[in-house]
């Protein structure tokens, strides 16, 4: 009995470490990709249902979970206070996160989930904002800049300043060694979890939300996606700047954040 457990406990150990090997080695190549395309769902989850998550215990099995990693980081957000938040307004999200910044810009490809394409050279940032905020008719002085006066940067040509800064505890997993998934905690109380797909062009957008659509659907016990599901930043906004809200609401970007089309309508399309 023992040498059988012993060889089931050493099976286990190199089949988890096979899962993990696959895993990184995925999301290092999402990390690598240059072009690339985030199709993405958040939901909700009951923090009591993550050991079944874990152990792969619950209502329907996953073909396996790996827990990836549990890490710590902090996000400032940027945009225009004075002119009505042009980048939130039209669901575009600057950010620094640790030191490294990042531009989410969205694909729109999709009524039921958030598609983007995500800038993270200074530079591709600069030429996007450029045409983005029409800066030509608003500055036209040539403004140095390197990485790492960046920040400076944004503030003399753009009037980009902070608008918040969220510490986030995130959980990473790998599912059925394809779906990325992160649960999220903010440091100022809200939670949320995301399921992610990366998809190497725009023709595959649609694809990715499918099967997404079809993967929460089947393991709904655990994605709660019913009623209103907010991410960490729009549940800042919401909470601790009415002025931004109210912005993002005349623009209507928020109407398909709130309300995006339901998972059953994706999967009969």
């Amino acid at each position: 009995m023992n040498n059988l457990f012993t060889k089931r406990g050493i099976l286990y150990k190199i089949s988890l470490a096979q899962n993990i090997k696959s895993a990184m080695k995925q999301l290092k190549l999402y990390n690598t990709q240059q072009n690339h395309f985030e199709v993405e769902r958040k939901f909700k989850f009951d923090g009591s249902k993550v050991i079944l998550l874990e152990k792969n215990n619950g209502k329907k099995l996953f073909d396996n979970v790996t827990f990836i990693s549990e890490k710590s980081f902090t996000d400032v957000y940027y945009d225009n206070h004075s002119e009505n938040y042009p980048l939130t307004t039209n669901d575009i999200w600057l950010r620094n996160r640790d030191n490294k910044w990042e531009c989410k810009t969205p694909v729109n490809l999709t009524a039921s989930m958030d598609s983007y394409h995500e800038l993270d050279d200074t530079n591709v940032i600069k030429e996007f904002l450029d045409k983005k905020l029409d800066v030509n008719k608003r500055r036209s002085e040539n403004i140095h800049y390197n990485n790492e006066e960046f920040k400076d940067f944004l503030f003399k040509k753009y009037n980009l300043t902070p608008i918040c800064t969220i510490t986030t505890q995130r959980r990473n997993y790998l599912l059925n060694n394809k779906f990325t998934m992160v649960l999220d905690t903010a440091d100022f109380g809200h939670s949320v979890g995301e399921i992610e797909l990366i998809v190497e062009s725009q023709n595959k957008v649609q694809d990715a939300e499918k099967r997404i659509a079809f993967f929460m659907k089947e393991h709904d016990w655990f994605f709660e996606t019913d009623g209103i599901v907010m991410g960490k930043l729009l549940a800042y906004i919401s909470r601790f700047n009415k002025k931004q809200w109210e912005c993002m609401n005349n623009s209507n970007m928020l109407k398909k954040k709130l309300f995006p089309e339901t998972l059953d309508n994706v999967v009969t399309k």
